[in-house]
């Protein structure tokens, strides 16, 4: 603007107007709104650091008045929160540009200035309406405040400009900050509108962008109410909220609906419970901080531990990493207006005295009070970068520009040649590197500061109690904590979080999933371990038995060592329940399989071998003659099948080791596990539990069908007998229980089940019916001896013992079978009544004719050869020749 006055010197001035809401549409009382206020004292400090060349918070301003042929002047518009008013102030600022307007109205020509630029006018939605026509009218509008990316489109806001980031930048901050808490799903509730809509979308499309480590995304599900929503609509938006079950929530709402949200996200046990999170935008202003709440009310504690993310101007001593802390030079500067009277009355005079209705606004409400000017809030760096940007711009074109002299500065430059030169501007400055895209002319996000404010109470400022319904209650306040800052995508931590619970730790994103981890029931372990040491403590007692009984004939002709061998193996089959009960583990997993199978092979082996060795005796006898089993014939099968197995095991265990492996069954709606089982196991387990089914089972079933092949076979005590049971036994209950195994692996209870009960009654089979009738025959024979009693016989005694035989061992006795060793004992009978009749006859006891008894004696064929002739020579000859073989019964 060129004042051409022959006794003045001509300035030219660059006049950039503020548009703010400084009061209510009535006009009467301040608008709510201390950073606007604080903002235009932050622009004014801006004219004059441009107009004097102060670089004391940019260091591109010092010495600028030397360089620039400008002079910058400000001013303030009140838009009082309506669109009508600040498209009136719009229309009036962009009509004198109108050079016919000019001329129309020359009387008002010198005083009013024509604007190079427009500095606001508030809220996005605003700012829509205003920069319209603005663009249209060829002046540049810078904005410090509004945020929606609608405002990003460059062919219908050519020339809108900000040095805030669009809420896609802000969004961008919000994902990053809800990564740095390991979040991965957050709710978004929204006013349905340009600035609500574009910021939920923004979340979204960072979140889309920004991938975690491994990864993930941050989920984020979006919610929309309408700005003037009723109860029942926001009770069914809080409804869609909680049926998400996640716990971190983001607000994008107004004051109009947002009690009314949070009260009903209260009663929906969404807030307020200690385990949900609730952020919120910049559109929540100071709702929080500026009033009181009853303690204990849903309000109260809905809000407790909140947040609200804004991008900020700086932080009270923050370093954004050049060791130039110009936030603070901004504050102290604005310290200083505070201090000094006269620019407090400068301020005063030039904030705008709109006259509704013979009504004034009375601005010192604001100006007067003790926090003014105290620190610089949202607005107000921002609005100094804006300013000393347009004046860096406006100065380089004035500098250069060939058509500027002293004379006129309608051509100097246009107002897109200003805006092209302001969004190519780049410094540091109050709210720190001001760095402007250049098509949209929105400052990148990269290049702002955004901060998280923590809503906690403020127990210095607690009144006294308020009624509220039947209660008195104390009315506490919250202050906003400055907790952490965002500069070049890093999230620095000035103070830790405090959250709803009233902790610093970090709540889980979502519930707490409730995993039923399929495993064996504690009843089942119990019974499990109870069988285990049953079989362990039995195996203690029947080897104590066996060695303090080792010089008992019945353990001497069973062989001690077979004995050992057999105890043995049954105590580690037995101890191989107790890792099969434990949770599976690595050294569990590899615990069990071992433990079964050497102890399966050693009592295994040692029944292969016994039965084994009798077949091959058998085989070869022809007579009745005595054997015994040594225990270098156990020890060599044993010690192959034994070689055989710890080989595989050995093999298994380095190049496939058993290792715990997690089974699913169920998951929830985020791919968490809510039924899982663990189990043993191995790559190719199948491949080695085949090889030791093949060498075990395949020795198993051999010796049962040798166990069959001798179980007639008339020995002390019937071992082969017993040996053969017991493979019966085995065999039938592997026969029943490895099927239900195979169907009943997934169902942990009924697998561990059939497992323990087919090792138990291995073992308890083999105690009874191997160790058992020793037990008894050795306390039988015990008794007997104690009574004296003398054996009526050389073989089996009544009492059902056996005599020593030398060296020990199983004697055996004849391989007839049943049936025919009853028939043969039968016909001994009556040959034995015949004798004793002969004897008589031969003593002439009797009247029997001795030809008579001859004749009868050899009818029967029991004495082949005796004749008539032979006469009782013949006869007693015979029987000197075969006592040796016949054995009287005694009966």
């Amino acid at each position: 603007n060129n004042n051409n006055d022959s006794s003045n010197v001509t300035t030219t001035l660059c006049y950039l107007p503020f548009l703010f809401a400084f009061s209510r549409h009535d006009a009467t009382a301040p608008h709510n709104a201390q950073g606007g206020y604080e903002g235009f004292a932050a622009l004014s400090l801006a004219m004059e650091h441009l107009n004097t060349g102060n670089g004391e918070i940019v260091s591109e301003l010092d010495g600028i008045n030397e360089r620039c042929p400008l002079k910058f002047y400000t001013d303030s518009f009140d838009t009082m929160i309506r669109a009508s008013t600040a498209l009136n102030h719009i229309i009036d600022l962009t009509d004198r540009h109108d050079e016919k307007q000019q001329q129309q109205h020359q009387h008002r020509q010198q005083q009013e200035l024509v604007p190079c630029a427009i500095l606001g006018s508030g809220g996005s939605s605003l700012s829509m309406s205003t920069s319209t026509i603005s663009s249209s009218r060829g002046v540049p509008q810078i904005s410090s405040l509004a945020t929606s990316v609608a405002l990003d489109d460059n062919k219908q806001f050519s020339l809108f400009g900000r040095t805030i980031p669009s809420d896609e930048g802000t969004a961008v901050s919000v994902v990053v900050k809800l990564k740095k808490w390991n979040v991965r799903y957050v709710a978004v509730l929204h006013i349905n509108d340009a600035y609500g809509n574009a910021f939920a979308d923004g979340i979204r499309y960072a979140a889309n962008q920004l991938d975690d480590d491994d990864g993930r995304k941050l989920t984020v599900v979006n919610v929309n109410i309408d700005s003037g929503a009723d109860d029942a609509a926001i009770r069914n938006a809080i409804q869609q909220l909680k049926a998400t079950q996640y716990t971190y929530f983001f607000g994008v709402l107004t004051f109009s609906v947002l009690d009314r949200v949070m009260i009903e996200a209260y009663h929906q046990q969404i807030a307020g419970t200690g385990l949900h999170t609730w952020l919120f935008s910049d559109s929540l202003g100071s709702a929080v901080t500026r009033r009181g709440f009853a303690r204990g009310t849903p309000l109260e504690r809905a809000f407790r531990g909140s947040g609200k993310l804004t991008a900020t101007g700086g932080m009270p001593g923050f370093d954004d990493g050049t060791g130039d802390h110009r936030y603070d030079r901004l504050a102290l500067a604005m310290r200083k207006l505070r201090e000094d009277e006269r620019d407090l009355e400068f301020l005063e005079a030039h904030l705008p005295r709109e006259d509704v209705e013979g009504k004034y606004v009375n601005h010192s409400q604001v100006t007067r009070e003790e926090e003014y000017l105290s620190k610089p809030r949202f607005v107000a760096p921002f609005l100094y970068d804006a300013a000393v940007g347009l004046g860096l711009a406006a100065c380089q074109l004035a500098s250069t520009s060939s058509s500027f002299d002293d004379a006129t500065t309608a051509n100097s430059f246009t107002g897109e040649e200003l805006y092209q030169a302001y969004v190519n501007t780049t410094f540091r400055g109050a709210s720190g590197l001001v760095d402007l895209d250049r098509i949209t002319g929105t400052r990148k996000p990269q290049s702002a500061f955004f901060s998280l404010t923590n809503f906690v109470i403020d127990e210095d400022d607690i009144d006294d109690a308020s009624q509220v319904g039947d209660q008195q209650l104390p009315q506490v306040r919250f202050k906003g904590v400055e907790t952490s800052i965002l500069n070049s995508g890093t999230w620095t931590v000035i103070k830790p979080y405090t959250f709803n619970d009233g902790t610093h730790t970090i709540p889980l994103d979502l519930p707490v999933v409730i995993e039923h981890a399929y495993g064996i029931g504690t009843g089942l372990k119990v019974v499990g371990m109870i069988l285990s040491f049953v079989v362990i403590g039995l195996a203690f007692i029947v080897g104590v038995w066996t060695y303090r009984n080792r010089d008992q004939h019945v353990v001497r002709a069973s062989q001690p060592i077979f004995l050992y061998i057999i105890d043995a193996g049954t105590l580690l089959m037995g101890a191989s329940i107790i890792p099969l009960s434990f949770p599976p583990g690595d050294v569990a997993c590899l615990a069990f399989p071992w433990l079964l199978t050497i102890g399966f092979t050693l009592v295994f082996s040692a029944l292969f071998t016994k039965t084994r060795r009798i077949k091959i005796v058998m085989q070869s006898a022809k007579q009745f003659k005595r054997i015994k089993v040594t225990p270098g014939d156990v020890m060599k099968p044993m010690i192959a099948l034994l070689f055989l197995n710890i080989v595989v095991l050995t093999v298994w265990t380095v190049i496939d080791p058993i290792v715990r492996q997690t089974i699913v069954v169920e998951r929830d709606d985020f791919d968490r596990v809510t039924k899982s089982y663990d189990i043993c196991e191995s790559n190719h387990d199948v491949i080695f539990l085949s090889v030791l089914g093949v060498i075990n089972l395949g020795s198993v079933l051999f010796a049962c069908i040798q166990a069959y092949q001798t179980r007639d076979i008339s020995t002390e005590l019937s071992e082969s007998k017993y040996i053969f049971k017991v493979m019966y036994a085995m065999m039938y209950g592997l026969s029943l229980g490895i099927p239900i195994l195979v169907i009943a692996q997934e169902v942990i209870d009924a697998y561990y089940l059939v497992f323990v009960g087919l090792i138990f009654l291995v073992c308890s089979s083999i105690f009874a019916l191997i160790f058992h009738p020793k037990i008894v025959a050795t306390w039988k024979d015990e008794a007997s001896k104690k009574a004296q009693v003398v054996p009526k016989r050389w073989g089996v005694m009544d009492d059902g013992t056996a005599p020593e035989a030398s060296g020990g061992g199983i004697q055996i006795y004849s391989t007839a079978a049943k049936e025919t060793l009853e028939k043969r004992n039968h016909e001994l009978d009556e040959e034995n009544q015949k004798l004793k009749q002969l004897c008589m006859a031969l003593s002439g006891n009797d009247g029997l004719e001795y030809e008579s008894i001859v004749n009868s004696i050899g009818s029967t064929g029991l004495i082949p050869g005796a004749t008539e002739e032979g006469g009782k020579d013949q006869l007693l000859a015979f029987s000197e020749e075969q006592k040796l073989t016949l054995t009287f019964q005694g009966r």
